[in-house]
């Protein structure tokens, strides 16, 4: 059984069945049982025959509303593997955040005791009422017992029809509406939303309650669940039937090539797929917003009746109920971020994962989710449970071609209409924006559409490299690429500091330029060329977004339609560093293609690279093949697996545990790279070493001895570690 303790230090642990409880225990089960003497929440994990039963400890009581299935279980226990991390955090990522874990049930109560027998109590009302002592004494005999729960609901009034005859209401039309929406609904309805539907006051309410024709309560918040009703665009999911009924026939992994325009759609196809065989849908969205607007897309699309539930943070303690009803098989749909992708769902039929390549997909450190890309989840869920897996991208990631996903492809969907593109030539010019970029601009506010400028990023930090053969400035101590900070070369890795820019060292031009404009800056140089204000959209700002010209980063500006698009600095990147650099700006140069409507403008000293050759044209095949085989040579993923270790603590420390703990446990095939400095200055001094393998399973086996390692030595101002298993980026 593995205790929901998320630590390396402590394994799972064997305890013995009693007979009471023998049916009801196996694989997901939820359970209490004791550690150090407390009781604790677990998961059973597996039957150990071969223990020996009577060295153990009892479990103590089941709790069926928290029970994982054995498939859940399963997929935990893989990811847990794969991304080096304790079994307990995986199979935590399978259960809804804030159960209520510190709740003891009165079994006993003494003569004395103010509670009765079955009231549920917390913890710390237990020890402030009868002490240390006594709350132990209480737990060893029996009278109290630790009763985890989901998470209660909210409660909301709510307002129910009484029996008996219809009032007359003939001279109160108010009234009259509002009790007749009543009576559609039945069982009832959330005073707020009965309110809100019948467009009437409280006051109208209070003179039905007088009148005795409806009475008022306070019930649980029910659980947001949503019922599809049928439109006229049901019709157009027609085109998307016949593919998406082969992801959910012949099940296995599969990529579509879908525009972003048309992923309801496609999603709405595989649910109605799923559902007329009577299993679940999991649809797995980047963002929160994009929960939001999947389900309205799926009520919207849907034939009617089809239940859909939204899974994210915004929900808080609603999310156990969503929980209990995918679980259950009371929902047709869940729509969820990363954090629902090891949900439990009574019939899993098929995976959806919206925007595949999305990094948002994968939890960072210290957020919520297991940190395993959603696709990759996915894709072994579905293998574990029999179920289809969809993966919707226009431009999938290439970590799909991973032998081990063996993902086939379903028939891409056009893009439609291409906008009228326009390269510019930037090579022998130090100027920021072009004739045609200005011309473009007054092209678009003249058609009376709007302006979408990307910039690279924010802030003002800019990378530096020459305009005559192209060569990217670096650090001389650690080989970061350097940036330009009040005039001044700098390093942020390192701190190096100091120089100006100066002649190129590769071919002695003077011609030496920065690149990676900051949306501030290109903001203000675009407002006072063309004499206008000009919008704003980052991730922290909207300013002035109902202005003819907007700029801001990719992620805002992408996400909607645009008469024209500008790209005014493609270099920063065409030429950003990482293995995956190359991916990400096919991805973003294409995307660019797909919201612009009309035309598109991009600016750039590299009209050759293929990565901006192959997304200007649409030709995702012809990006594929020419990147492939660089990153076989490169040996990174598809063809290899990484696992990023960051190391934290005293150098000497450090150094010693690696040297001594980690390297010489390294199984053969696994590389391990020097340890290198990565702290910006002023931080804490950390390092980070990368561990390659062709294979998976030993460079996250590596990872885990790490961490066990680690956990084992830390000590107060001991080293430290994060492992990173096939990070995004490295």
């Amino acid at each position: 059984m593995c205790l929901l303790i998320s630590t390396h230090a402590i394994p799972p642990f064997s305890y013995r069945v009693p007979e009471h409880l023998a049916d009801r225990v196996h694989p997901g089960s939820a359970v209490t049982a004791p550690l150090s003497g407390y009781p604790r929440l677990g998961i059973v994990v597996d039957h150990d025959h071969e223990a020996d039963i009577h060295a153990l400890e009892d479990i103590r009581a089941v709790i069926g509303d928290l029970t994982l299935s054995a498939e859940v279980v399963e997929a935990c226990r893989w990811a847990s593997e794969a991304a080096a991390i304790p079994v307990a955090m995986a199979l935590r990522a399978a259960l809804p955040p804030g159960l209520k874990t510190s709740s003891y049930r009165v079994i006993s109560p003494l003569a004395n005791w103010h509670w009765q027998k079955d009231e549920i109590v917390s913890r710390a009302s237990l020890r402030k009422a009868l002490g240390d002592t006594g709350f132990k004494e209480a737990e060893r005999t029996g009278r109290v017992e630790l009763a985890p729960a989901l998470p209660d609901r909210g409660a909301v009034e709510w307002a129910a029809v009484r029996g008996g005859p219809e009032p007359d209401l003939s001279r109160a039309p108010r009234q009259r509406a509002l009790f007749e929406a009543l009576v559609r609904h039945g069982h009832g309805w959330s005073v707020s939303d009965l309110l809100s539907e019948a467009g009437a006051k409280r006051d109208a309410l209070r003179q039905l309650v007088r009148r005795g024709a409806v009475r008022l309560e306070r019930r649980p918040e029910p659980a947001p669940i949503f019922e599809s009703r049928a439109g006229e665009d049901a019709a157009i999911l027609a085109p998307f039937l016949r593919s998406a009924g082969r992801v959910v026939d012949l099940g296995g992994a599969w990529v579509w090539r879908t525009p972003a325009a048309e992923w309801g759609q496609a999603v709405a196809a595989v649910v109605l797929a799923a559902s007329e065989g009577g299993e679940q849908t999991l649809v797995l969205v980047p963002e929160r917003r994009g929960v939001d607007a999947m389900v309205r897309d799926l009520i919207r699309l849907l034939p009617e009746g089809l239940r859909i539930a939204p899974y994210h943070g915004g929900l808080g303690r609603k999310r156990g109920a969503v929980f209990e009803a995918a679980r259950e098989g009371s929902v047709d749909v869940l729509v969820g971020t990363r954090s629902a992708a090891l949900l439990p769902l009574a019939r899993l039929g098929a995976v959806c994962v919206v925007d595949e390549p999305n990094g948002a997909h994968r939890a960072e450190p210290g957020f919520e989710g297991v940190p395993i890309h959603a696709r990759d989840l996915a894709i072994r869920r579905g293998e574990i449970e029999g179920s289809g897996v969809l993966c919707l991208s226009p431009t999938p990631s290439l970590r799909l071609q991973a032998p081990e996903n063996k993902v086939r492809e379903l028939p891409t969907r056009s893009l439609g209409q291409m906008p009228d593109i326009r390269i510019v030539d930037m090579r022998g010019t130090g100027a920021t924006f072009s004739p045609a970029l200005l011309d473009t601009c007054a092209k678009g506010r003249a058609a009376g559409t709007r302006v979408g400028v990307v910039a690279s990023r924010t802030g003002a930090s800019t990378k530096v490299y020459c305009n005559g053969c192209g060569a990217i400035r670096t650090c001389p101590e650690c080989g970061f690429d350097l940036s330009v900070h009040g005039g001044l070369l700098e390093c942020v890795r390192c701190g190096n500091r100091g120089r100006k820019p100066g002649p190129c060292e590769e071919c002695g031009s003077e011609r030496v330029v920065s690149t990676g404009l900051s949306a501030e800056r290109i903001k203000a140089e675009l407002a006072r060329a063309l004499k206008e204000p000009v919008g704003l959209l980052t991730a922290g700002t909207d300013d002035g977004e109902d202005r003819r010209v907007i700029v801001g980063t990719a992620h805002r500006i992408l996400d909607r339609e645009w008469g024209t698009v500008i790209l005014p600095d493609s270099d920063h990147l065409l030429l950003g560093s990482g293995m995956g650099a190359a991916e990400r700006a096919f991805r973003i140069l294409h995307g660019a293609v797909e919201v612009a409507r009309e035309r598109l403008l991009v600016q750039t000293r590299m009209p050759d690279h293929h990565a901006l050759q192959t997304a200007l044209r649409n030709d995702y095949p012809d990006f594929v093949a020419t990147e492939l085989p660089r990153l076989r040579e490169a040996g990174y993923p598809p063809y290899a697996h990484l696992a990023a270790l960051t190391f934290k603590g005293p150098e000497n420390r450090v150094r010693r545990a690696v040297e001594s703990e980690l390297l010489p446990a390294l199984e053969n095939g696994v590389e391990a790279s020097p340890l290198v400095p990565i702290s910006a200055a002023g931080e804490d001094p950390a390092w980070r070493m990368l561990l390659r393998s062709k294979d998976r399973s030993p460079v996250a086996r590596a990872g885990a001895l790490a961490a066990r390692r680690m956990a084992k030595l830390g000590k107060p101002g001991g080293p430290r570690v994060r492992v990173d298993v096939d990070p995004e980026e490295v």
